[in-house]
C-alpha cells in the first residue's frame, strides 16, 4: 500500500497519540487525556472521531489549552485532488446498490461548532 499510494503521489501519514474519544463519556476526559499524552510526549498527531458528540464538544476547551500551551493546530490539505483510477472506479460500481441517495438532511446528522 505504501508503495501503491507513493507512486500515486498520495501522502500519508498516522496519529501520534490516540485521544479514545470513541470511550469517553464526558468531554472533559477527551481534553484531559489529550493533553497528559501531549504534556508527556511534547508534540504530536492526535487522532479524533469528528461524529462522537464528547468530542465536539470537546474541542472549544482543547483548542484554548493546546493554544495556551504554546502548540501549532494546522490543517492538512491536499495541492490537488486525488484522481481516481477508471479501472478501480468500474468495480466498485459493480458492487455497488444503486441508488446511495439519501433524502436525510445534512443538518440532521452534522452541526457547525465555533470558537
Amino acid at each position: 500500500m505504501v508503495t501503491y499510494l507513493g507512486e500515486r503521489n498520495i501522502a500519508m501519514w498516522s496519529c501520534d497519540l490516540d485521544s479514545f474519544d470513541f470511550k469517553a463519556n464526558k468531554a472533559d476526559k477527551i481534553v484531559n487525556t489529550v493533553m497528559t499524552k501531549l504534556d508527556k510526549q511534547g508534540k504530536g498527531i492526535i487522532l479524533m472521531h469528528d461524529f462522537q458528540k464528547h468530542t465536539a464538544e470537546a474541542l472549544p476547551e482543547l483548542m484554548k489549552r493546546l493554544k495556551a500551551g504554546g502548540y501549532k493546530v494546522v490543517q492538512v490539505k491536499a495541492k490537488t485532488p486525488v484522481q481516481t483510477l477508471a479501472k478501480y472506479d468500474e468495480e466498485v460500481i459493480k458492487s455497488v446498490k444503486l441508488p446511495t441517495v439519501n433524502t436525510r438532511p445534512l443538518s440532521s446528522v452534522v452541526q457547525t461548532i465555533s470558537e
